[in-house]
């Protein structure tokens, strides 16, 4: 199977005045095309500056330190960004997390959704305007050759997103980054959304990297999942795998604190205790060993690795590589 994208050993640092910012700190895997990769994780465990890092629009502070990204075969870390700008569109494209901040308030949406088309395809005015007016219909908005003429600020939030897909696929991406597209919208325009994003993928062929917070939608959606604390993957596999055998013990407080209607209501919902650390000031060894009921001395003196407990499932913990019992909180779940 064709891969779409490689990472290897990604780096991506911010310098602060406070100190240095391990946001990506070593993440590696592989995206093959037609697939979704799922990350998860807690706010601030480096998911969405992966995903910034992929497109190259890390912030002025911030930068890729080391590694590669291996985009359809071509290394974009030593790339210009007069280079990148012909790459963003065709090779990769992204659905940020707020459509009405990512969307040019003074611009028509024809014209945001139109000028990707000219620059990458080479269309006429007129061709790009029946394109759009295409894309638009094609993801569910009604009236396109109307909507066209309208501006950002005049549809809803689930009409929005949808216009962030269809400028997101206007040129085929091979690679698409969905970083939450179905936060803040109601359930039914996230069912939609997400219906879109597995329809218009299997249309294109496209490889997909959906960021999330939901684990259900990792289960449904995703055929691997990755699961990131503190800039590091800490377990990654097949959904399945990982979510019905889950090695590392963050994994399976994610997983225990997740809302099932079939819970019995007299029991409080489990929580993972603590905070994220400081990525100013990470701790030595395991980097969830303060916040771990599992922890053993090794934890604190070693940082563990991502080694393999199953078929293509792996893990960083020293409990799981020993086939450690499932966690108190982990029994807990309904």
């Amino acid at each position: 199977m064709t891969q779409v994208l490689e990472v290897r050993d990604l780096r991506t640092h911010f310098f602060t005045q406070d100190g240095l910012v391990a946001a990506v700190d070593g993440l590696s895997f592989e995206l093959a095309a037609g697939e979704i990769i799922g990350l998860v994780g807690e706010s601030g465990c480096g998911k969405s500056t992966a995903a910034l890092s992929f497109m190259r629009l890390i912030p002025k502070q911030g930068k890729i330190v080391s590694g590669q990204i291996i985009l359809d075969g071509q290394d974009i870390v030593s790339l210009s960004e007069a280079e990148m700008r012909q790459l963003r569109g065709p090779k990769v494209a992204m659905i940020f997390q707020d459509a009405l901040a990512a969307l040019d308030p003074t611009m028509k949406v024809g014209h945001q959704l139109m000028e990707p088309l000219q620059t990458h395809m080479g269309m006429s005015p007129r061709a790009a305007r029946k394109r759009a007016i295409e894309l638009l219909d094609r993801v569910g908005i009604p009236d396109p050759d109307t909507r066209l003429d309208e501006y950002s600020y005049q549809f809803s939030g689930g009409m929005r997103q949808r216009v962030m897909i269809a400028i997101a696929l206007s040129c085929n991406p091979k690679l698409l980054l969905a970083d939450e597209p179905t936060t803040a919208l109601d359930v039914t325009i996230q069912r939609q959304i997400l219906d879109l994003i597995l329809e218009l993928r299997d249309e294109t062929g496209a490889g997909v990297i959906l960021i999330t917070h939901d684990v259900g939608v990792v289960a449904e959606a995703c055929d691997r999942v990755i699961v990131m604390y503190a800039g590091n993957a800490v377990e990654m596999g097949p959904t399945e795998e990982v979510f019905l055998r889950p090695g590392h013990p963050y994994t399976q407080g994610l997983l225990g604190s997740t809302l099932n209607v079939g819970r019995d209501r007299e029991h409080a919902l489990p929580a993972i205790p603590g905070m994220p650390p400081d990525l100013i000031d990470l701790p030595r060894g395991c980097r969830f060993e303060p916040r771990c009921p599992a922890r053993v001395a090794m934890c604190s003196q070693e940082t563990p690795v991502l080694k393999s407990i199953g078929r293509q499932h792996e893990v960083a913990c020293w409990r799981a590589w020993e086939k450690a019992p499932v966690l108190a909180w982990d029994s807990d779940r309904r």
